[in-house]
């Protein structure tokens, strides 16, 4: 059956896992351009901070509509980069008690973590005003907040991290366009997948280009200046650009590819006793993760891996267990032992797609 218009990949074998990632089909598609462009770098001797990262710098303000953009060495750092360029350190902050840890260490680190609960569909509880020196709200699978719900008090700094979310949109806005700043991640399995990690910050503010610049370079603008605030080396490599910048080239299409399979998907298991996790009604998802809530998760899980599917579980830590709060959580704590995702990327064959339904439904 031909599901959909794919770009051509190789049949899945027999006996092989139906992956999370695919950097190999992503390399065959983009090699040309990879090629040449690693060629140009190491020539020219020119491995940091250069072209590449100019060029996807400006795709990415092309994309938000930002006035700045800086790369840095991966999503974690550009969390704490923007913590540190806006003076978000020994402060009140919220941060909602589930996603990927990375959401929260690094506010964890040097901050009063504030924990939040969170809807039904995994993301932040922002249904009342935030009085926080800083709020930190996660685009979680994909999935935007509800921005026009956020509500803040004078002086609450908004960084808002989309490290899954780089081409979803609210309201026609593309997420990133919100907060203080906003904070992109490329890694191998981000919606610009990368052989390696890195991560972006763009903002508005005229006043913060040189803070964020050198809180990204240890707190120096150059080598020679003197120390200007806290820092972490973020430098952003030549190799690592050129990859995001390739990559935002076909941002568009491997997108419309991952709706299409989210959305088989769906019409799949319509009948079948499981939620999936969704975007809101205002929200234009990038189907960055087809996420579901489901009863018997962890026999699902191994249903799944013994069948040839690597399904995996996004997430499954109640970050209040660690760093510590005096709150409840009954919805993420519930959420952590539920939520289950299956393969869903650009480089999917139909035959893959299929196989993955059919196992599904033959589960339930």
């Amino acid at each position: 059956m031909n599901l959909f218009c794919i770009s051509a990949t190789s049949p899945r074998k027999e006996n092989t896992m139906i992956s999370n990632v695919a950097g190999d089909r992503l390399y065959a598609q983009i090699s040309d351009r990879l090629a040449d462009a690693y060629d140009k770098i190491h020539t020219s001797g020119k491995w940091i901070d250069d072209v590449y990262t100019a060029s996807a710098e400006n795709k990415l303000k092309s994309i938000t509509g930002r006035k700045y953009a800086r790369l840095v060495s991966s999503g974690t750092g550009a969390i704490q980069v923007a913590l540190l360029a806006w003076n978000i350190i020994n402060k009140k902050v919220a941060c909602t008690n589930f996603s990927y840890v990375a959401s929260v260490n690094q506010a964890c680190l040097i901050n009063d973590v504030d924990f939040f609960d969170t809807d039904a569909n995994a993301l932040m509880d922002i249904s009342h005003e935030f009085h926080h020196d800083a709020v930190i709200p996660v685009s979680l699978y994909g999935n935007t907040i509800d921005y026009d719900s956020l509500k803040t008090s004078d002086g609450t700094k908004v960084i808002v991290d989309c490290a899954q979310s780089l081409g979803a949109k609210y309201k026609d806005r593309p997420d990133g366009s919100f907060g203080d700043a906003a904070i992109f991640s490329f890694a191998r399995n981000k919606p610009v997948p990368t052989a390696g990690t890195h991560g972006a910050i763009v903002w508005d503010d005229d006043s913060m280009l040189d803070k964020v610049m050198a809180a990204g370079i240890n707190g120096k603008l150059g080598r020679n200046d003197p120390i200007s605030s806290f820092g972490v080396n973020g430098t952003p490599f030549e190799l690592q650009a050129a990859w995001i910048d390739i990559g935002l080239d076909h941002l568009s299409d491997w997108q419309s590819r991952r709706r299409q399979i989210h959305n088989f998907y769906k019409e799949a298991f319509e009948n079948l006793p499981i939620k999936i996790i969704e975007g809101g009604a205002n929200c234009e998802s990038n189907y960055h993760k087809f996420a579901m809530r489901v009863d018997n998760r962890d026999k699902f899980c191994n249903y799944l891996q013994n069948e040839g599917i690597q399904a995996l579980l996004h997430y499954t830590d109640s970050f209040a267990d660690f760093f510590g709060s005096e709150k409840l959580f009954p919805a993420s704590t519930q959420i952590c032992n539920e939520i289950i995702t299956l393969p869903n990327h650009a480089w999917m064959t139909d035959a893959e797609i299929e196989t993955v339904a059919h196992k599904v439904k033959k589960f339930y």
